[in-house]
């Protein structure tokens, strides 16, 4: 119940976040800003844990640009080890491009972030001593994470693009994933 109350509260924040973000500027009266530039992406790949146990990524991430190099994007992945290893992460991330062309095919950045992550777990502790029947102990908690990396934009057109991702961080030592994004409006 905490962690679904807390994450609606980041959930709202994110949201209010996002509008201003999107909300038409105006620098003068008679002279508007070009909306932000929006893109949109899935997740796939690995990441590991530092007791070295692999879990399968899949996920999504809205990357809104608030000028030409920096951006804003809320990223949630689902996390998968075993039927009784499971997380879901929640991270809102800052990315910057180090290439300014806008209209290149390749667009190298940097990305970090902090969120949350809700681990479902259960683990088989030991055999009643009574009745011989298996024990299950709940190893489910909700931790804070931190991630940091580099990642490259390769577009195949103007607007589909392939991203190789590699990050580290706190709760989730090592992550690599690619994703396939697909650019909204002008990439301008």
């Amino acid at each position: 119940m905490i962690f679904s109350k807390w994450l609606d509260q980041w959930l709202m924040a994110v949201g209010v976040i996002l509008t201003a973000c999107v909300s038409p500027l105006f620098a003068q009266q008679s002279q508007q800003l070009a909306p932000p530039r929006v893109e949109g992406k899935v997740i796939f790949g690995t990441a590991t844990f530092g007791d070295d146990i692999d879990h399968k990524v899949v996920g999504g991430a809205v990357r809104v640009y608030v000028t030409k190099k920096f951006s804003i994007e809320p990223e949630y992945l689902y996390l998968r080890h075993s039927e009784n290893d499971q997380d879901h992460h929640f991270q809102p991330n800052v990315a910057y491009d180090f290439i300014t062309d806008s209209t290149g095919r390749l667009v190298v950045y940097g990305i970090a972030g902090v969120g949350v992550l809700h681990h479902n777990g259960e683990t088989l502790s030991f055999n009643d001593f009574f009745t011989g029947e298996p024990r299950v102990v709940d190893t489910s908690f909700t931790t804070w994470t931190a991630t940091a990396g580099i990642g490259a934009k390769i577009f195949v057109t103007k607007r589909l693009f392939v991203s190789p991702e590699l990050r580290v961080g706190r709760e989730r030592t090592v992550r690599v994933t690619i994703n396939v994004g697909y650019v909204f409006g002008r990439r301008d």
